[in-house]
């Protein structure tokens, strides 16, 4: 079993998949070796969607707007200002059937996804200004995930959205070829960007969740028993991953950001909202004027669930 993700292996998201390694390697419900190759090794984001599709890649963890170009449905994990801020509140939302509905979206193009990995609340980072509030995004040119909602995003901010894999974003930043990004923070201090910018806004407004996904061709040769030890090894990488991700953003992310220098900044309450009013109503109505009914049911679903835990 080939696990590929595209960020380094040290990652809380690496070492989640390395454990899933680990425990489906010696499970005896599974006759697995299994490996994983981080960093791009096996392809970028596009190359491992379809190595997923065709059976060449049994497993991959990727965010979920990597997932939008074959399942538009999917674009709902990217909404901004709509998931519950407090990690608990989300783990609950993960764990739903609403979200379940969402994931079990993919099947129908050749991938299960198993699980929903928190790996951080998004900020932007950026070089000319900072990204705390609505007035200072026009004009930006920014990297964006090859999802409709953000590419959206992006337009209703004022940006300009440009296309590239994740693999070159540092160097880009770094000669001004871009001027921003959004990430996590532990995504941001991975994968060093912050080495090339001036500004970290942390204005958590989105998630950066992972998805785990096995082929469907693969997954249906599995035996009822390993697919069962599976999800338990994925479950467990989940956990550790989040906990990782929470701890690397307080102990060794933020600090790093402070030591090189960066100007770190939060909108206001009235900055937040305003961001949040600027682009979700639009952001909703382009994914439900793209999905149809379908879309409309998943976002009513994960509204009613994030309204359930956050009353």
């Amino acid at each position: 079993m080939k696990i590929g993700h595209v960020v380094p292996g040290i990652a809380p998201r690496g070492q989640g998949a390395s454990q899933v390694a680990e425990l489906v390697s010696a499970d005896p419900r599974c006759d697995i070796a299994a490996a994983v190759f981080p960093a791009s090794q096996i392809g970028g984001d596009t190359d491992l969607i379809e190595g997923l599709q065709i059976g060449a890649i049994e497993m991959v963890v990727l965010p979920g707007s990597f997932l939008v170009g074959f399942q538009p449905l999917i674009g709902v994990l990217d909404f901004p200002f709509f998931f519950p801020p407090r990690f608990e509140d989300l783990m609950r939302v993960h764990r739903s059937d609403a979200m379940r509905d969402v994931l079990d979206t993919t099947t129908e193009k050749g991938i299960v996804s198993l699980a929903i990995w928190h790996t951080g609340y998004k900020i932007w980072t950026s070089n000319q200004r900072p990204l705390n509030r609505y007035e200072n995004f026009a004009g930006l040119k920014v990297r964006v995930m090859p999802s409709m909602i953000l590419k959206e995003q992006s337009r209703l901010l004022g940006l300009t959205p440009v296309g590239m894999p994740f693999a070159e974003t540092y160097s880009a930043l770094q000669n001004g070829a871009i001027d921003a990004q959004e990430n996590s923070i532990a995504t941001n201090f991975f994968m060093k960007l912050h080495e090339v910018q001036s500004f970290a806004a942390i204005t958590n407004h989105g998630l950066l969740d992972n998805v785990v996904m096995v082929s469907k061709r693969w997954w249906d040769e599995r035996s009822p028993a390993c697919q069962v030890a599976i999800r338990e090894a994925v479950d467990a990488g989940g956990r550790t991953t989040a906990a990782l991700t929470n701890s690397v953003i307080d102990e060794l992310a933020l600090p790093a950001f402070e030591d090189r220098g960066l100007t770190i900044v939060a909108p206001t309450p009235v900055e937040w909202n305003a961001l949040r009013d600027a682009v979700l109503p639009g952001i909703e109505r382009v994914y439900v004027g793209r999905t149809g009914e379908r879309g409309r049911a998943l976002v009513d679903g994960l509204r009613a669930e994030i309204a359930a835990v956050t009353q």
